[in-house]
C-alpha cells in the first residue's frame, strides 16, 4: 500500500473538534460546518483563502491556480503542489480560519 501523501494533515486536523477529515469514498479533505475548504488533489492540496491571498500566495510562487476542469482557475481558492507539503498544514490553518470569517 502506498503511503498517504496527507496523514500529517489528516492526523493534525482529526484533532480538532470543528473539522470533519473525509478520507473515504469521493471527495477527501477537511470540511467545516459541512463545506470542503481543503481538497486533496492528486497528490497536491487545494485550499479555500480570501482572493487576495490566494494571488498573494501564487505571485509569490508558493502556489498555482486552481482549476477545477472548467478552463477558469477560481478566485479562492489556490493548488499547493507537493512539493510545498511543509506548508500544508499552516495553508489548512489559513483556510480554516478564512471560512470560519465568512
Amino acid at each position: 500500500m502506498k503511503d498517504d501523501p496527507y496523514s500529517g494533515v489528516k492526523s493534525h486536523f482529526k484533532k480538532v473538534r470543528a473539522v470533519d477529515v473525509s478520507d473515504g469514498k469521493g471527495a477527501q479533505g477537511l470540511k467545516y460546518g459541512g463545506k470542503m475548504f481543503a481538497m486533496f488533489y492528486k497528490g497536491d492540496l487545494t485550499v479555500q483563502l480570501s482572493p487576495e491571498k490566494v494571488a498573494e500566495l501564487i505571485k509569490k510562487g508558493q502556489a498555482l491556480p486552481h482549476d477545477p476542469g472548467t478552463g477558469k482557475p477560481m478566485k479562492d481558492r489556490v493548488l499547493i503542489p507537493a512539493s510545498k507539503k511543509r506548508s500544508w498544514i499552516k495553508r489548512c490553518e489559513e483556510s480554516l480560519k478564512y471560512v470560519q470569517s465568512k
